[in-house]
C-alpha cells in the first residue's frame, strides 16, 4: 500500500469533515467526531507507517491547519454568526423580574404581593389560587397548610415563590 497517499486521502477528509461541522452541520456530532477520527488516524498513521520525520510534519501541519482555522473564522467575522452579538436590555427589567405572566387574557400577570389561598399542601412546591386562578408555587423555606392565606414574596423565572400570611 502506498501510505503517503493514503494519510494525504485521511486528512484531507478530516479536514473536509472539519469544514463541515463548522459550516454546514449544527452542534458537535457525528460528523465532527469523524473529523477528530480521520485527523487523529492520519497523524499516527504517518508516525507509524513513515518516519519520525513525516511524522512530526503532519502532526505540525494539522495543528497548524485547525489553529488557522479558528484564527481565520474570528477574524472574517464567520464566527460572529453563531454568537449573539446584542445586549437584550428593557426600561422595565425590574417590574419584569417581579412579574409573571398566567397565560390568562384577563388577568395576564401576578405580580409580588398578591394574595392567595393554597389548593394544596406547599411541602415546598404545590398549588396556590390567585385571582381564580391556580399555579404551581414554592414554598418560601417552609410547608405551609391547605387552605391557608400566601402572599407572593418573589418571582425568579418562572418559579414564584410564597409566604404564609
Amino acid at each position: 500500500m502506498d501510505w503517503p497517499i493514503f494519510i494525504a486521502i485521511m486528512l484531507f477528509f478530516g479536514f473536509v469533515l472539519l469544514l463541515m461541522e463548522l459550516f454546514v452541520v449544527p452542534g458537535f456530532g457525528p460528523v465532527g467526531i469523524a473529523s477528530i477520527i480521520f485527523l487523529t488516524t492520519g497523524a499516527y498513521l504517518s508516525w507509524a507507517k513513515l518516519s519520525p520525520a513525516w511524522g512530526a510534519g503532519v502532526t505540525a501541519i494539522s495543528i497548524i491547519s485547525v489553529i488557522s482555522s479558528i484564527v481565520f473564522l474570528k477574524k472574517s467575522g464567520v464566527a460572529n454568526r453563531f454568537v449573539l452579538s446584542q445586549n437584550i436590555e428593557s426600561k422595565n427589567s425590574m417590574e419584569i423580574q417581579n412579574t409573571a405572566t398566567t397565560g390568562d387574557i384577563d388577568n395576564p400577570v401576578i405580580s409580588v404581593g398578591k394574595t392567595g389561598i393554597t389548593v394544596s399542601d406547599l411541602r415546598p412546591s404545590g398549588i396556590a389560587e390567585f385571582q381564580e386562578r391556580r399555579l404551581n408555587v414554592i414554598a418560601d423555606g417552609i410547608y405551609i397548610k391547605r387552605n391557608s392565606m400566601v402572599r407572593i414574596v418573589r418571582i425568579e423565572g418562572n418559579k414564584i415563590y410564597v409566604e404564609e400570611e
